[in-house]
């Protein structure tokens, strides 16, 4: 008899788990309202088209789904990021300072392939692709540096309960934003303006990288130290040592409400920004 009750209780666990989870990880949420934003973005022919090449695949029956496909499993692992040298000023062109793969070379690629390729397979991918670069490089920490592994040696204490990567990837969102990314995209969508639309995309990737960096070294975050002109790990301390204990930084309520308002921007923008490419390369 115990041991039925002992597996009632097990499965009891399980069934709640289950109900009061998110359907997605969070990381998933955060593109999924990303690609979503730019699906409504779309000019006429760009939705058809993108819409065309989703119906073809055997996994994903919405586009917003689809851009979570190069994390599940992770695919492609150095071009979901760009790291940077700790004194590194700023991107004037698109290029990986310490790597000959990042997300710059990422997305030519993919652009190239959405533009010129006929094999609509091929397309597919990179339309999945595409979609998950252009969120991963508006999320800040995915500009970083590489010894502390964009904060994933950076722990925390607070609700998160996950590295600072994480905390930026999704609790920040799921904390304070939402959690239904069809929702959550409409409201977001509902506040840009078309002066934000010109202002966005009138610039160059290079540009939006920068964005992501700025972010992530300014003390709000408390990512890094500045230290004369470099960043370092924590004061003293210039980069992440393997051999020392991790820095843990505070992520309370007042930590994700400062955060929030930066981590909805960069969705708005990462959307709109990736409808215009789409518009460029399929819409035309």
């Amino acid at each position: 008899m115990r041991s039925l009750h002992l597996v009632r209780v097990v499965l009891g666990s399980i069934l709640v788990l289950i109900l009061t989870s998110p359907a997605w990880p969070w990381d998933d949420l955060g593109h999924m309202v990303v690609c979503e934003i730019a699906f409504q973005e779309l000019n006429e022919k760009g939705r058809q088209e993108v819409t065309r090449l989703i119906r073809m695949d055997d996994r994903f029956t919405t586009f917003a789904e689809s851009c979570t496909w190069p994390d599940n499993p992770k695919q492609r692992s150095s071009e979901h990021y760009v790291n940077v040298p700790r004194n590194f000023k700023a991107f004037t062109a698109q290029a990986c300072p310490l790597a000959s793969a990042c997300v710059f070379t990422a997305i030519e690629k993919d652009m190239a392939v959405l533009m010129d390729s006929t094999d609509d397979k091929v397309k597919l991918d990179s339309l999945k692709f595409l979609g998950h670069w252009i969120g991963d490089l508006h999320q800040p920490i995915h500009v970083s540096f590489e010894d502390d592994r964009g904060g994933g040696r950076i722990q925390t204490s607070g609700p998160c309960g996950v590295n600072l990567h994480g905390v930026w990837d999704g609790c920040i969102v799921t904390m304070k934003l939402g959690t239904d990314w069809r929702v959550l995209a409409r409201d977001l969508r509902k506040s840009i303006s078309a002066s934000d639309r010109a202002t966005w995309t009138s610039t160059k990737v290079e540009m939006w990288v920068n964005e992501s960096l700025d972010i992530a070294r300014s003390p709000g975050v408390t990512y890094c130290v500045r230290e004369g002109q470099s960043c370092a790990y924590e004061p003293g301390s210039p980069t992440y040592d393997p051999g020392k204990a991790e820095k843990v930084v505070v992520v309370d309520n007042a930590y994700l409400e400062r955060n929030a308002p930066i981590v909805a921007e960069r969705l708005k923008q990462a959307g709109v920004r990736l409808g215009h490419l789409l518009n460029t390369s399929l819409g035309k």
